[in-house]
């Protein structure tokens, strides 16, 4: 256990987090859909940039969810690795008696 709430609560931030990127980008691309290029719009320009950095902050999620996700499987996967080592030794034990 890392200190977790609950078993998965760092997936669930994780996810939670990317909702709210997701949104924040719905919103500003909306916003710069709508932009008139015959005008000065600043703060369609600014949603822009909103929007750019929703996208890398979403990635930048995404990266930290699946770095952990790698390292959890290979945990997981030398628990398993373990288990089954064990389970070998065991029926070698009572062959050999």
């Amino acid at each position: 256990m890392t200190g977790e709430l609950y078993p998965g609560a760092a997936h669930a931030v994780a996810v939670d987090a990317l909702r709210q990127h997701a949104e924040d980008l719905r919103i500003y691309l909306t916003i710069w859909a709508a932009r008139d290029d015959e005008k000065a719009q600043p703060d369609v320009r600014r949603a822009a940039n909103h929007a750019m950095a929703a996208i890398d902050a979403a990635l930048a999620e995404l990266h930290g969810l699946r770095s952990r996700l790698v390292g959890e499987i290979r945990a997981a996967d030398d628990a398993t690795a373990a288990r089954v080592d064990e389970l070998l030794r065991q029926c070698r034990e009572e062959r050999g008696q």
